[in-house]
């Protein structure tokens, strides 16, 4: 079982996963979702590395400089000790951002002469076909196909190639460049890359809003989303990788590197709390792309008849899934995909997140756009699609694949749609409103009675079934019934008892697709958190919160699930939704909100 021990570094356009030991294992360029260029993330043998490999015994220690995404790996030996520094170039231009399509590595001698190999083996294409290495132009270039990757640095070429033992002096550097030669890679130039780059992230976390507790928390999660952010259109990202394991050796394998409209919508919010709104205007951008051409311009004739719940991230639909059969995959963990057959699915809640992504267009007095009217037309076309889809089954927040039911979460979100709706309509002073307050009372009957299960005491997973669900936690934050009221304490009293280990919440422990959970959901003992805080219970939210930050990696780093026995990390990494949820959690504790809009 390999351990989740990375660091991501990224700057908008790419994103790398680098060990704690220095080695690039998991790079895609020149896009978030475009093939790996080094990917011993899923195959240490053939998926492609980049590492130093000092002479003799050596020890390593790493972390991010403060208030930055830049990673320092520390590197103590009898030869010599040194600093990596790994970091993707990002700062603000006359006309946006700086934002290339390369990786930078900076070594800094602290300690006598380091001697290492350096072993740079690129394998374009997720390692399909052969990479060509050979030198040209001042370069190392790696080549399959037409598609090139440039190293540029002030070390032998020659040797790097043959991996023979170099002699490091001070002010080394690499600069991986994909498919466009450089001219004048310096020292002075990486430099000078090196403390922009640390600027614009230290200028962003200064913008931040913070409250007083748990601010290095909020914070690291808070620029581990901004990375999961991609600028040229908007979109945001589920999760940097594709088929980390939900759990070690099954194939509970999935391509996270798409955008899930869900996902997005807590990821842009949770910043927004921060005071962080460009994320959010470029998400609606992202929005306004996807659908505004398919709205009419009076609002009522409705044009979409059916959102997809994910997207990639140019806006296309997501490929079905590819199995990459020559990669033995993440802790020996098959199959390895690329693409995701969740793009076939319907996921009716992500009606109601989307009214709740343009929900602070119309109400939060810092915005001011031109657009209202589009926005408006785009609301109710949202609106009447979650009262279409409210009566039907769908495949759920949990994207079971072959069990579509009346899933109590979508009927949920089906009614925050409307409900916002409602209150987006009275904010402009629309008429009719009297048919949407109406459906909006008769969906709150129809869950409050079908969704509520009189032997588990609790509100369900699905209509009918008896199996208890975390993302019923989520009523109260939605403002769809009170914490305190006698239904919802069962409903989280059971949930304690049911889906709890060692302090970690499972999604549900009923079988699926795939077989019996085995681990938990990180973002659900989040829920149960904010589920208890708002029903008062303050002292044990507090135990909750402070026993699951103690499972983040040695960066402060979160994946999608925990081992309950082990502690280990699993699933893809690191994981929007977690990050997400330690920003808002942390903010409930400090009793700076509590309702979602």
């Amino acid at each position: 079982m390999t351990a989740l021990n990375y660091g991501l570094i990224g700057n908008g356009q790419i994103n790398a996963l680098i060990s704690d030991t220095g080695n690039v294992e998991w790079c895609c360029m020149p896009a978030f979702d475009s093939p790996s260029v080094f990917g011993a993330l899923l195959d240490p043998d053939v998926g492609g590395r980049f590492l130093l490999m000092p002479e003799g015994l050596y020890s390593t220690e790493q972390s991010y400089l403060k208030n930055t995404v830049v990673l320092e790996t520390r590197f103590f030996g009898r030869e010599g000790a040194f600093n990596l520094i790994d970091y993707t170039p990002r700062y603000s231009t006359t006309d946006g951002y700086y934002k290339p399509v390369q990786l930078h590595r900076l070594i800094e001698v602290t300690k006598d002469t380091p001697k290492m190999r350096v072993i740079y083996e690129p394998r374009l294409n997720y390692a399909r076909g052969e990479t060509r290495m050979f030198i040209e132009g001042g370069a190392l270039v790696a080549e399959q196909d037409g598609t090139r990757l440039y190293l540029y640095s002030n070390l032998d070429y020659n040797r790097i190639l043959s991996q023979e033992i170099i002699e490091i002096p001070q002010g080394s550097y690499f600069v991986v460049s994909y498919n466009e030669p450089l001219e004048k890679v310096t020292y002075d130039y990486v430099i000078d890359q090196f403390r922009r780059t640390t600027k614009y992230w230290r200028t962003w976390v200064k913008h931040c809003y913070l409250p007083p507790d748990y601010q290095n928390e909020i914070i690291r999660s808070a620029l581990t989303l901004k990375m999961l952010v991609y600028d040229d259109t908007g979109a945001v990202i589920a999760a940097p990788t594709t088929s980390i394991p939900e759990i070690f050796g099954e194939n509970r394998t999935w391509d996270y590197r798409f955008c899930w409209l869900r996902d997005s919508y807590f990821i842009v919010h949770a910043l927004m709390k921060l005071s962080q709104f460009e994320e959010l205007e470029g998400f609606i951008g992202y929005l306004k792309n996807l659908l505004g051409n398919k709205v009419t311009s009076n609002g009522h004739e409705k044009t979409i008849d059916y959102i997809r719940p994910l997207y990639c991230i140019s806006g296309a639909p997501v490929p079905e899934e590819e199995f990459l059969d020559h990669m033995r995959g993440f802790s020996g963990s098959q199959p390895v995909r690329i693409g995701n057959d969740a793009t076939t699915h319907f996921q009716n809640d992500i009606y109601g997140e989307l009214v709740l992504a343009l929900y602070p267009m119309f109400f939060d007095q810092r915005i001011v756009r031109e657009d209202m009217s589009q926005l408006w037309n785009i609301v109710q076309q949202l609106v009447e699609l979650a009262i279409d889809k409210f009566p039907e089954e769908d495949n759920g927040i949990w994207e079971f694949r072959n069990a579509r039911r009346h899933y109590t979460f979508s009927k949920l979100m089906c009614w925050v749609g409307v409900d916002r709706g409602v209150k987006i309509a009275r904010h402009l002073s629309k008429p009719d409103l009297k048919r949407w307050t109406r459906l909006r009372s008769w969906m709150k009957d129809e869950i409050l009675t079908n969704a509520w299960h009189p032997e588990a005491q609790a509100f369900t997973q699905a209509y009918g079934s008896e199996h208890l669900d975390a993302s019923t936690l989520l009523m109260p934050v939605y403002g769809f019934i009170p914490a305190t009221d006698p239904r919802m304490k069962s409903t989280i009293t059971q949930s304690e008892h049911r889906l709890v280990k060692n302090g970690l919440v499972f999604r549900y422990t009923n079988e699926d697709d795939f077989g019996i959970p085995q681990n938990a959901f990180t973002i659900c003992t989040f829920w149960l958190i904010d589920a208890l805080a708002l029903a008062g219970e303050t002292k044990k939210a507090m135990y909750y919160f402070d026993n699951v930050l103690k499972y983040a990696n040695h960066l402060g780093l979160f994946s999608e699930d925990v081992d309950p026995v082990t502690g280990a990390l699993t699933g893809n990494f690191p994981q929007g939704y977690t990050h997400v949820a330690i920003i808002n959690t942390a903010m409930k504790l400090n009793k700076h909100e509590f309702l979602y809009f």
